[in-house]
């Protein structure tokens, strides 16, 4: 559902509009602006979704800056990802990109967020077929359950790992505990593998 925005209609067309006449300065990225660009890039955003995100690509993929916009796994906000994606004009010097994607095993990074870091190797799961989705019950080294931090880090660590339309659609109950040590439980990595496994084949 688009947004309303003082009386009006707030549609995908005024968004791409407003990004075309400041595409150069998001390009560009100038370290000592991002604060601010990045305040009137959410502004105008929330005017389609409060619960829409995006995220810029920190390197250019074959001179372009990805820019990619996500409903920080927020399902009910997931179609007007997609339409605002679809609606997109061709933008010189950019690749948009519909929700997190996931990333290479091999290289996944550790995810800093607030004052948490969180790698792949402090992260375990165990796992149950619940229809067409799977639930896992996931064991992190380090977690604090009175932090909600955690859950949001972790929910980036499962981003990168499964991608966010996956982790959305094909994962049902998450649920997190502190890690204990146990002979049952799986490496964080092995998870997209389970999944293929149990839902698509």
């Amino acid at each position: 559902m688009l947004g309303k925005f003082f009386g009006k209609h707030y549609t995908a067309a005024d968004f791409w509009n407003w990004f075309s006449k400041h595409s150069h300065d998001y390009f560009q990225l100038e370290e000592d602006r991002l604060e601010s660009l990045f305040h009137k890039l959410n502004r105008q955003i929330s005017k389609i979704n409060e619960d829409l995100s995006f995220e810029f690509s920190a390197e250019l993929v074959e001179g372009k800056r990805e820019f990619i916009i996500s409903a920080d796994g927020i399902l009910s906000a997931f179609q007007d990802v997609i339409n605002l994606v679809e609606q997109a004009p061709p933008l010189d010097g950019f690749k948009i990109i519909a929700f997190r994607q996931k990333g290479d095993i091999q290289d996944l990074p550790s995810i800093e967020y607030e004052n948490i870091t969180l790698a792949p190797d402090n992260v375990f799961f165990t796992y149950r077929r619940n229809g067409d989705t799977v639930d896992i019950v996931l064991y992190i080294q380090g977690y604090d359950a009175d932090s909600e931090d955690w859950i949001a880090t972790t929910f980036i660590l499962l981003d990168l790992l499964v991608g966010e339309y996956d982790v959305a659609t094909k994962l049902g109950s998450i649920d997190f505990l502190p890690y204990t040590e146990s002979s049952n439980l799986k490496s964080i990595v092995e998870l997209p593998a389970v999944i293929d496994r149990e839902i698509m084949g």
